[in-house]
């Protein structure tokens, strides 16, 4: 492997110069210099990645019965909601580490990239922590405020159908760009897909918590 990878920095040192169809002829030629051990490995590593944390959800809400799919419900707290989307979060600090060394393993980073962790362990954990600390206070205070919890994940509330029209819609945006997420994950990060698996789950529960609000605002929410 050490051989491998002095061939490829030496193709990649020859000419930072080179225009993009050189580059992508370099590129063709080091992914050639890969064991046949990396197609299986980036293939298995999403499938198992995926299919955990989805066995996880399975049991947890009964699935393997699919007419328990109507009763999915939300986190039980604001709490497990806020942990739990916590958790997602995080989880990306050492999924991007993972994958910087699968990266650097298979000889996929570019020479400024050569540093290995160094950089992203500078900037990277505070800038995890400091969104981190932001979306949960949001996530507490702003959005969770007024919720009951826990709700259907499906529910729909009757008496405020423009209310459900706007959460479902800003959700349903946003759940489409996490599954882009998911697709793009499973072939450039897959080390990530839990998170954005959970983040799903945790969309369309905002969506729901948002339906089921409080009912001391006069509200009636159906479950």
């Amino acid at each position: 492997m050490s051989c491998v990878r002095g061939n490829s920095r030496g193709l990649y040192n020859q000419n930072l110069d080179w225009p993009i169809q050189r580059l992508d002829q370099v590129k063709d030629e080091i992914r050639s210099l890969r064991t046949p051990k990396w197609r299986l490995y980036r293939i298995g590593l999403p499938i198992c990645l995926a299919v955990s944390v989805l066995l996880v959800g399975m049991l947890r809400f009964k699935l393997w019965d699919a007419r328990n799919l109507r009763t999915v419900t939300t986190p039980k707290s604001r709490l497990r909601f806020l942990v739990i989307a916590s958790v997602a979060w995080l989880a990306l600090l050492p999924a991007a580490l993972l994958q910087i060394n699968d990266e650097y393993a298979m000889d996929d980073l570019t020479p400024f990239a050569d540093t290995g962790h160094g950089m992203f362990l500078v900037f990277g954990p505070p800038l995890f922590v400091v969104i981190w600390v932001v979306a949960i206070v949001v996530g507490r205070f702003v959005v969770l405020r007024n919720v009951l919890l826990p709700a259907n994940l499906w529910c729909w509330n009757s008496v405020r159908t423009l209310r459900n029209l706007v959460w479902t819609i800003s959700c349903g945006l946003l759940g489409m760009l996490l599954v882009l997420l998911i697709g793009w994950s499973t072939i450039v990060f897959p080390w990530s897909l839990p998170t954005w698996i959970l983040g799903f789950y945790l969309t369309l529960s905002t969506r729901a918590a948002l339906v089921n609000f409080s009912r001391s605002y006069g509200d009636i929410a159906l479950n």
